[in-house]
């Protein structure tokens, strides 16, 4: 059970429903604070002088006249009733003229105002000082009088009563307030419940539909239709991964397919030889032999150059790796009449990577170019601090099959693939140069010359390898 809780609220659905119930808290407490604030925190002064002009006001609209129109008493206003009943000692209501002198009074008390209290009328509220008690004066203009006659109303008020009627006045907003909040948030945390619901049904869809792609079906890919505009590049990325993902597994498809079809040419006739009479050249089938595990050897240094965690990145001493890849190819260089030229700088280079992969990739690619060079040829290898380059004086590279040069098993006019003759490549030396230049940051290119075939590899800041 607990593991279910702590399952749920890790859902999406479950941390937006906390944010959005967090949320919900936070603008309840706003709303107390500014109910406080407005309500609680204002000026009680200021509050209870309105408090007492309203109420001047409202019972100056029931004064009762005479005929003549001079005041004769006060019709109490219903909603002020339980106001006068309750604290008749508090309260009173006097009628005066324009020279301030009484005509009528309504509940008089000698503890808020004396009888013979004058005072020329001013509209407004004032605070007075009636025995050693404070009290308050609001004078309100009485509306329709007889031509000739101005009349005002008066209410004095103790400071007791007014703050009871700022209390009874704050109550019904506060709870009002307090009965909102306790019926709006399970409205709202169900309102988004039901939002919650409708906005990851797309999520799901996309998920049934990620779960049903196996390697049957790379092709398939993820809908955006409907999905939230902050996930489509999720789901975007996602398909660009099946792409590659598809390329990678069609490429390694193909890959299986030639390396099967490059073994088993040379095992055909091997058998084919030992089963025509019964005998089988030593020399042949130890050459077919050899090229097998030529080409073996190569899907294995293949299968290592294109996983990234085979290699182990330092700074590599370039230099000293070229010089011990022309030593280790001069023996090959001289069987077939061909010179080794290193060009060195005159500085010591030295790059981040694999230093036995850089020496896997010279050894590639003067190989190559040992191969394809007529005797008394020369072979240049020069090495520069941005990079280095291999040249030949071969027959060079077609443009037309310059597309082609780094395809695995790809090989040039000529290359013969059969048994009982001189061990040739298996078209994977390249291939092999170019996974290790990709997992590095370098590029590997073809470059224009007059004679022969030239090859670059530029390194310019390569980035680390990701394990």
């Amino acid at each position: 059970m607990r593991w279910s809780r702590c399952k749920w609220f890790r859902s999406l659905r479950g941390r937006l429903l906390a944010a959005y119930a967090v949320g919900v808290l936070i603008v309840a407490a706003v709303l107390s604070g500014l109910f406080v604030l407005i309500f609680v925190s204002q000026d009680d002064g200021a509050a209870r002088h309105r408090m007492l002009q309203d109420i001047a006001t409202k019972t100056a609209g029931h004064l009762q006249r005479h005929p003549d129109g001079t005041p004769r008493g006060i019709e109490q206003p219903p909603e002020l009733q339980w106001l006068y009943n309750a604290f008749p000692r508090d309260i009173e209501f006097r009628v005066v003229d324009a020279q301030g002198q009484v005509v009528l009074r309504v509940h008089p008390h000698e503890q808020l105002l004396p009888v013979d209290f004058h005072r020329p009328p001013a509209v407004g509220v004032v605070d007075l000082q009636v025995n050693g008690a404070a009290v308050q004066l609001a004078t309100v203009p009485v509306a329709d009088t007889p031509p000739g006659h101005l009349y005002y109303l008066q209410a004095v008020a103790s400071e007791r009563i007014l703050e009871l009627a700022q209390l009874a006045a704050r109550r019904p907003v506060g709870g009002s307030l307090v009965v909102t909040l306790l019926v709006s948030i399970p409205v709202l945390i169900g309102l988004m419940l039901l939002a919650l619901k409708s906005l990851l049904r797309p999520l799901r869809e996309t998920s049934e539909a990620a779960a049903h792609i196996d390697p049957r079906n790379l092709s398939a890919r993820l809908p955006i239709d409907n999905v939230p505009t902050e996930l489509v590049p999720l789901i975007h990325a996602f398909n660009q991964a099946l792409q590659r993902l598809e390329q990678g597994f069609r490429v390694q498809q193909q890959f299986l397919g030639a390396a099967a079809h490059e073994l088993k040419t040379p095992l055909t006739l091997m058998r084919g030889q030992i089963e025509l009479d019964g005998t089988a050249d030593r020399e042949a089938l130890l050459m077919d032999i050899d090229v097998m595990a030529r080409q073996v050897h190569q899907l294995l240094h293949l299968a290592e150059a294109s996983e990234a965690h085979n290699y182990q990145i330092a700074s590599i001493p370039v230099v000293e790796v070229a010089v011990e890849a022309v030593g280790f190819l001069s023996r090959l260089a001289d069987r077939h009449g061909v010179q080794l030229d290193l060009q060195l700088p005159a500085q010591a280079v030295h790059w981040p990577g694999d230093k036995s992969a850089l020496f896997t990739l010279l050894k590639n690619l003067l190989e190559n170019a040992i191969q394809h060079s007529e005797a008394g040829g020369v072979v240049t290898l020069a090495v520069h601090a941005q990079g280095l380059s291999v040249r030949d004086e071969g027959h060079g590279i077609a443009a037309e099959h310059r597309p082609h040069v780094f395809e695995r098993f790809w090989r040039g006019p000529g290359h013969s693939s059969g048994t009982h003759s001189t061990p040739q490549g298996a078209g994977l030396g390249l291939p092999i140069c170019q996974e290790i230049a990709l997992a590095h940051g370098w590029r590997i290119s073809i470059g224009d010359t007059e004679v022969g075939a030239l090859f670059r590899l530029s390194v310019q800041t390569p980035p680390p390898i990701n394990s």
